[in-house]
């Protein structure tokens, strides 16, 4: 049975590591790709529901096939804030309770219901809750509550196991090595190509990483249980590497399970730009976005398969995306679902050893019906307090 505790990979419904994911509120879409009238389907934690916007613009989520024979409720259209059928016109309200049913008694309807779901606008994302019970509170981070821009970064869809992107998060000791070239690109200073020091210590809201080199004052990485980074400000910007010189962008990436071989990570930035100067990169991010000609992703398949080195794409791709490109191939290149039994782990894995340590705590928690860690939100801004 220990093993299942260790088991962070699988999160269909019936599993640990499922079950521990859906107490948590999940990002499940970009907030203003989904128009009023629109319905599509979307799959998360290998189930897939329907989501739509009803035309007063309020969002829903509800199951994914109609009750009466199966349809995809995504292919049938929105009527004010219900959705019909296509197959046979059946009519759903948010709350998912039949409201209509062509040629049948009215009685008929009032008996049929589909499941829906809590779901909430925040930081630009639409956030859906799957779990059982009333939901918890909306988490938050204090660094991104000040004035300045929210910006949402586009979804990083990639073949492979959420738990390796969440892995990542806490092993600051890879970025030494698997961002040299961006770093070589932007700093080519000496200090940064030195291996750090590193340290970890669990937290009221998950895990805080420090990185120390000498001289130096401590950087420290925020990492929220169950599922979201915080990185440190960066000059991480879509923009280009020429505004990643005077940009210092804070950033939340959650890491969120397709199903067990994929997994998508929404970006949440915040940025000290407010007014004309806000929109203005607003526009260059969206026109860049538009005309970039071959993926992150495309690019890191080159590299995975010997097509390209990265020290030969484009010396135009800004700092953002080049870190998407190497974190990419690295993490990507262990496999959908790396066997972590042929991990060898040694100090500068400190981070990844502690994540895997309150992953397994909860998750065996969690099957043995004792009580569960309660992660808080942070008081204050972390960044400030540092």
């Amino acid at each position: 049975m220990s093993e299942s505790y260790r088991d962070f990979f699988h999160t269909g419904p019936n599993t640990l590591a499922g079950r521990f994911l859906r107490m948590f509120w999940q990002p499940v879409y970009v907030a203003e790709t989904l128009k009023p009238g629109q319905a599509l389907p979307v799959k998360i934690m290998s189930e897939e529901f329907t989501l739509y916007r009803g035309e007063s613009g309020t969002p829903y989520l509800v199951s994914f096939r109609c009750a009466h024979r199966g349809a995809q409720l995504s292919t049938g259209w929105v009527e004010g804030d219900s959705i019909r059928c296509m197959y046979h016109g059946w009519k759903y309200d948010g709350d998912g309770q039949c409201v209509e049913q062509p040629g049948e008694e009215k009685f008929f309807a009032t008996k049929v219901k589909i499941s829906s779901y809590p779901i909430k606008e925040y930081y630009g994302l639409l956030f859906v809750y799957l779990g059982e019970g009333m939901p918890p509170s909306m988490r938050k981070f204090p660094d991104f509550e000040k004035p300045g821009l929210i910006s949402v970064g586009p979804p990083e869809v990639w073949p492979c196991n959420y738990f390796n992107r969440v892995d990542n998060a806490c092993d600051i000791g890879h970025v030494t090595f698997t961002h040299s070239e961006t770093l070589k690109r932007r700093f080519n200073q000496p200090e940064y190509f030195t291996v750090p020091a590193l340290s970890a210590e669990e937290t009221e809201y998950g895990i805080r990483t420090a990185v120390m080199r000498p001289g130096k004052p401590a950087n420290y990485f925020h990492f929220h249980m169950p599922n979201i980074n915080q990185a440190p400000p960066s000059g991480r910007v879509e923009t280009g590497m020429r505004e990643a010189q005077d940009l210092r962008a804070h950033r939340l990436f959650w890491r969120v399970p397709i199903d067990d071989d994929h997994c998508v990570s929404y970006v949440v930035s915040w940025l000290p730009l407010t007014g004309a100067a806000a929109r203005e990169f607003e526009e260059k991010r969206q026109s860049l976005r538009a005309t970039l000609s071959v993926s992150p992703n495309e690019l890191g398949e080159q590299v995975l398969k010997g097509k390209l080195r990265i020290k030969d794409v484009d010396q135009n791709l800004s700092q953002y995306y080049f870190f998407w490109l190497e974190d990419y191939v690295v993490q990507v290149g262990q496999g959908a679902i790396p066997d972590r039994a042929n991990d060898r782990l040694g100090r500068m894995d400190v981070g990844v050893i502690l994540l895997r340590k309150i992953w397994e705590r909860e998750l065996r928690s969690l099957a043995e019906g004792s009580p569960l860690k309660e992660w808080k939100s942070p008081e204050k801004p972390l960044v400030e307090s540092e």
